[in-house]
Formats: structure tokens, C-alpha cells, sequence
């Protein structure tokens, strides 16, 4: 019998499955961090802070449960790990963000605003991200992809079923984000998920608008990496061509350089 699609495009549960007892975590679950989560609870966002299904670079990500029994990610930024410097390589030239002090928790705050605001452009736009419903200080609640508390697998996890079609999809969604003024600038198969509703990209607190004085760069960076993946699964694909796409027209929306940032929820 063939398997459905969702236990095809991820490990078995025991594999991904984080013991309950290692959810507190020490550098994620400081005072601050547990008075803006007691805080979005009484919003209604979630009743708990379940398992945690992934942990990034700055990062933990928790699946949380809402009074309807449905699933969210709780994802917290770690106030003593995060890299603040390379934060700062995306904040800076931003002009939502002019200003920003380069203090470690200011810091921090303006990253978790820039990513809620980046979602929601994108969401707006039909760019095939997570749904953002909230934020406050260092944590970010946005749409879940998983089944029950397991996180569906991300693309570095996976080989492709269909290399072609979902070069393709992916290269779409780059040009959506450069027709809405921004670059993601880390787009790579870590940050690309495998749902069963199709692929969808995580990870844009970084994400820049094309006023920043690297967009290009970052642009560039982006193809490279989506075109060197897709080549390894056997994809006929071309830098060249791929920017050409990107950029045959001018992006739809300018003045962006005036957008402020959202204020918490």
C-alpha cells in the first residue's frame, strides 16, 4: 500500500520527536522570554507551549495548542545566543529600521518585528509562507506545518520528487518577493519546507527590502543556491536564465522605503 503523502516528506515520529522534559530550556525560557509568552496566551493565540520541533541558529521553535485544539509555531529568539552581528548585516540599510541601536536586546526586538512585518508582506502577497499571527518582544506566532506536535520535514531532509516543477514554484515565489520590493536573503533548502500542501519557505527575518544598499548581493546569493540544489537533483537550471525571470519586470511595488514596521500584537 502506498504511503500517504505527508509520511512520505518526513522522518518516522520517533526520529523528530523532542523529550517533553527538554522544552524548558535555560536560554530560551529567561523571565522575559515566559512574561511575553504568559502575555500571548491571555491574547488567545495558544493555550500551551508544547513539544519543540526545531531549533535554528538564533532560534527554538515550538508547536503551541489554540482553545480550538488546532496548532501553532511559538517561535522564540534566544537573547543570550543570537548572533546580534550578523542581525545587523540585514537591519542596517533597512529603512524600516533606521536607528536601530546595536544593543543586544534592541536588537532582538527590532529582528522579531522585521520578521513578522516581512510575513505578513509576503502572506499579503501570495508568497507561499507561514501565516503570521503575532508578536511580541523576542517571539513570533505564526501557521504551523505539521501533523499533531511533528514538524513536516524541510527540503535539505529530502530528495525531490519532481525537481523541475518545484524549481520552478520556488523560483516564482523568489520573483513574488522581488515584485513586492524585498529579497528573502537566505533562501536555501533549510529554509523550504515539505508540506502536503506544497512547498513553503520559513526564515524571513532577514529578508530585505531592495532599498537596502545589498539587495543585489542577496538577490544573487539566493539563485546561486537554489540553482546549485536543483543541478544536484538532476534539474536542467541556469543562474542567467533564473535572474532574467526574476527581474524581466519592474518590481510592483515601490515607496517602500517609507514602511514602518508593525507594532506588537
Amino acid at each position: 500500500m502506498r504511503k500517504r503523502p505527508n509520511e512520505e516528506k518526513r522522518p518516522a515520529r520517533e526520529e523528530k520527536r523532542t523529550k517533553h522534559e527538554r522544552r524548558l530550556e535555560s536560554n530560551v525560557f529567561d523571565r522575559q522570554s515566559l512574561m511575553a509568552i504568559s502575555k500571548l496566551r491571555q491574547q488567545g493565540h495558544f493555550v500551551t507551549v508544547d513539544y519543540p520541533v526545531a531549533k535554528g541558529k538564533e532560534a527554538n521553535i515550538y508547536c503551541g495548542t489554540t482553545h480550538e485544539g488546532g496548532k501553532v509555531a511559538i517561535k522564540i529568539y534566544r537573547i543570550e545566543t543570537s548572533n546580534f552581528i550578523r542581525m545587523h548585516e540585514y537591519i542596517d540599510g533597512d529603512p524600516r529600521f533606521a536607528g536601530t541601536s546595536r544593543k543586544r536586546f534592541e536588537t532582538l526586538l527590532a529582528w522579531t518585528r522585521k520578521e513578522y512585518s516581512n510575513l505578513k508582506a509576503f502572506h499579503d502577497g501570495g508568497v507561499a509562507v507561514p501565516r503570521p499571527l503575532a508578536f511580541l518582544r523576542n517571539i513570533v506566532v505564526m501557521e504551523f506545518f505539521g501533523e499533531g506536535n511533528i514538524a513536516f520535514s524541510t527540503m535539505d531532509q529530502l530528495k525531490s520528487a519532481n525537481p523541475k516543477k518545484d524549481y520552478l514554484f520556488l523560483l516564482a515565489q523568489i520573483k513574488k518577493i522581488y515584485q513586492l520590493g524585498f529579497v528573502h536573503s537566505d533562501f536555501s533548502p533549510y529554509n523550504i519546507v515539505v508540506t502536503d500542501d506544497g512547498l513553503k519557505i520559513l526564515d524571513c527575518a532577514q529578508a530585505v527590502l531592495l532599498a537596502h544598499p545589498r539587495a543585489e548581493d542577496f538577490l544573487a546569493r539566493d539563485v546561486e543556491n537554489l540553482v546549485k540544489y536543483f543541478r544536484k537533483q538532476g534539474a536542467d537550471v541556469n543562474f542567467e536564465a533564473a535572474m532574467n525571470y526574476i527581474k524581466d519586470g519592474k518590481p510592483v511595488l515601490r515607496g517602500l522605503e517609507s514602511v514602518k514596521y508593525d507594532s506588537e500584537h
